[in-house]
């Protein structure tokens, strides 16, 4: 079994290499920030001025609300700046068509929008008990936006540290598998999107009065749709851990245990989902079946690119031994 080929890296891009995955990692803590956001119902805590908080640089006397939305402002913003660091450095570091510099460009690009669509957020109002089409609209452009924007951080991160990409055609099936695959996960998260905010717009006592309310005749459609997601998450979840396995079965050690690790923890998260369903979606499992979200979509990617590189590694020890 051949072993994955990765770039030597010079003391600078070592230093990259830290950067990248701390900005995702941050990056990540921002999305569940924003989550904590939503769910305690905080999203107009600072009004609905933006970059601004209640029309001040820092708010006077706020309260618990205000908080926790200017703590996620103040954190987003570093975000920014830490994106904004990681596509500077790439240009310094990387020459120009070098796969790391084209993710992070697409990494700042994704990001600004993300920025502007947390201001539409704001600015519209479309925030707390807001239930317009407006936000039904948004919120899973803004799900979406946001696993793309996780997505090019994490390619960021896994190629700035040495790995392979593919630089010859890749194989037809295997790049429809992977995709189908990336389509299913982005699926999952943009009908989780709207079922988190369903649960913050009409919050169940219980397990039985939230089944109750979905039920009801004159219940909005959010409600009656929120059934949809565990549906979904379900019957895409175990098609995924079943693609990885079989894409998986003839690859390296490093790729197969990649692919085990998206197997268990779509498991994890099935059963996640279902102690946050029965316990009526408190704070805490909504923030850690998010977390177990982005880290599957981040694994997958990994085990994606890996699985890739490693097409590419073989093909050039072929091609050095010919």
């Amino acid at each position: 079994m051949l072993r994955p080929v990765k770039e030597s890296l010079t003391p600078s891009r070592r230093k990259y290499r830290v950067l990248a995955w701390s900005v995702l990692i941050f990056n990540v803590g921002v999305v569940l920030g924003g989550a904590i956001v939503r769910a305690t119902g905080s999203g107009d805590g600072c009004g609905e001025s933006w970059p601004m908080c209640t029309d001040r640089l820092i708010p006077a006397n706020p309260g618990v609300e205000t908080m926790i939305e200017f703590g996620h402002r103040i954190t987003s913003a570093l975000a920014v700046f830490g994106v904004i660091a990681l596509f500077v450095f790439a240009v310094r570091l990387y020459e120009k068509g070098n796969r790391v510099r084209t993710a992070a460009a697409f990494s700042l690009a994704l990001l600004l929008f993300e920025s502007l669509l947390g201001a539409l957020l704001i600015v519209f109002g479309w925030v707390d008990q807001d239930a317009s089409i407006g936000r039904m609209i948004v919120v899973p452009i803004h799900l979406l936006n946001t696993y793309i924007l996780v997505g090019a951080l994490t390619l960021t991160a896994w190629w700035s540290s040495g790995n392979p990409g593919p630089t010859k055609p890749i194989d037809a099936r295997s790049k429809r598998s992977l995709i189908l695959g990336a389509v299913g996960l982005l699926l999952i998260g943009a009908i989780g999107a709207l079922n988190a905010l369903a649960d913050s717009l009409y919050p169940a006592e219980s397990f039985l009065s939230g089944v109750t309310d979905e039920l009801s005749g004159d219940a909005p459609w959010l409600l009656q749709v929120r059934v949809l997601h565990p549906l979904v998450a379900i019957a895409i979840g175990f098609g995924v851990a079943y693609l990885v396995m079989r894409l998986g079965a003839t690859a390296t050690d490093r790729t197969k245990h990649l692919g085990t690790a998206v197997g268990a923890l779509i498991v994890l998260q099935l059963v996640v989902g279902l102690v946050n369903v029965l316990l009526a979606a408190p704070l805490e499992t909504q923030v850690i079946h998010l977390a177990i979200a982005d880290t599957i979509w981040i694994v997958y990617l990994i085990f994606g690119v890996s699985l890739l590189g490693e097409r590419t590694a073989a093909e050039l020890l072929a091609e050095r031994t010919a």
